[in-house]
């Protein structure tokens, strides 16, 4: 029997200003008889303060931030929630804190001009947390660290008593994975990462990214792999990008973010001339 319980907050979707959509994001809170732990932040104001608001509603008093990788959209808040919850932790895998710490000016840049200044700012980088578990009350959170995902360093939460992964950007819930920041060469360590969320045998499964009526069943692991194996088989099958995201967005008419995949395969193709050069 386990106090463990779990709510996950995902925001809409952004139309971003300049076209394209931003996929929605999500937020886990973990909360135990008397401490709860965070699971990547939000990165738009509103989205922070319903996160607070969820807190606020629990009584279970803050203790850590978890942040799984280094996407802003995954860690922007911490600035607005240690404000909120000053005796907090922000803290990630070392490679993922030390992978944040290089890029937060750019990310800042980044955020700023992607989202018009909608998107919060943030100056905090979270601490590297050495042992690799975080606690709520008794129950113990693993940190996994996996060799890729939509960026590599990543890593994922693992909740053994409640069966339970939290699978930050390694794993997406209709929603189109973003391949865009990795290339070719990363993709079947994409799948391998899948694989290994798998072996944990988990029943829950909490996407980085999903589609808000989704629920959080373990079937989200199949079909992120088969989703990543037909875009690799599709990209070396197809003439060109466009060729790519209609066999894709055929097999997959109803994910969210459509913007993603032109990305994605757009990018894909980049990498493909470069090579043949």
């Amino acid at each position: 029997m386990t106090d463990i319980e779990l709510d996950v907050y995902t925001c809409e979707a952004f139309e971003l200003p300049n076209g394209g959509t931003f996929s929605p994001t999500t937020s886990t809170l973990i909360t135990g008889k008397t401490e709860a732990a965070l699971v990547d932040t939000q990165y738009l104001e509103r989205d922070v303060e319903e996160v607070v608001r969820r807190i606020e509603t629990t009584g279970k008093t803050l203790t850590t931030i978890f942040v799984t990788h280094g996407h802003f959209d995954h860690y922007f808040g911490l600035e607005m929630l240690l404000k909120h919850y000053p005796s907090a932790r922000a803290v990630a895998s070392p490679p993922v804190a030390a992978y944040i710490a290089r890029g937060i000016d750019a990310e800042r840049k980044s955020a700023a001009t992607f989202f018009g200044g909608q998107a919060l700012d943030n100056t905090v980088v979270p601490e590297a947390l050495d042992d690799r578990v975080v606690r709520v009350d008794d129950a113990e959170l693993h940190v996994i660290e996996l060799e890729q995902a939509d960026i590599a360093p990543t890593s994922i939460v693992h909740i053994p008593t409640i069966d339970t992964v939290i699978a930050g950007d390694a794993v997406y819930n209709g929603v189109n994975p973003f391949l865009a920041a990795s290339g070719p060469a990363d993709w079947p360590n994409w799948v391998a990462s899948v694989d290994r969320i798998a072996a944990l045998n988990p029943t829950t499964v909490i996407a980085g990214h999903k589609a808000p009526t989704r629920g959080d069943e373990a079937t989200c692991l199949g079909e992120t792999r088969d989703y990543l194996e037909k875009f690799i088989d599709f990209f070396q099958t197809s003439a060109d990008s466009r060729e790519l995201v209609r066999r894709m967005t055929e097999l997959y008419p109803d994910h969210v973010n459509p913007s993603a995949l032109v990305m994605s395969a757009v990018t894909a193709f980049k990498h493909k001339k470069r090579q043949e050069a």
